[in-house]
């Protein structure tokens, strides 16, 4: 649900980490644009996790990344900022 979204954000956040790649200074414009399309992809993970569409498998949740984020899922369906896959309590 929502790829297409999320795919183009992706490609927009893609087209701002190169031009910043390049030493360009960040503007408050860019600035703003970023912190909205990362609050975005957020949100569409927290609303895809509550509505039990991302990395549902049979009752226990799949380790793997999410469609959405790229980033690495837990069996209990938190984000693994650090690749620990163990429960968070």
């Amino acid at each position: 649900m929502f790829d297409g979204i999320c795919e183009a954000i992706h490609r927009e956040l893609d087209k701002l980490d190169e031009k910043y790649s390049r030493g360009t200074q960040l503007s408050d414009s860019d600035l703003k644009d970023i912190d909205t399309m990362t609050h975005v992809l957020k949100s569409i993970a927290g609303y895809e996790m509550a509505k039990g569409n991302s990395e549902y498998d049979g009752g226990s949740y799949a380790r793997g990344r999410s469609r959405t984020t790229g980033r690495y899922m837990s069996r209990d369906g938190y984000p693994q900022e650090d690749g620990y896959s163990g429960r968070r309590y």
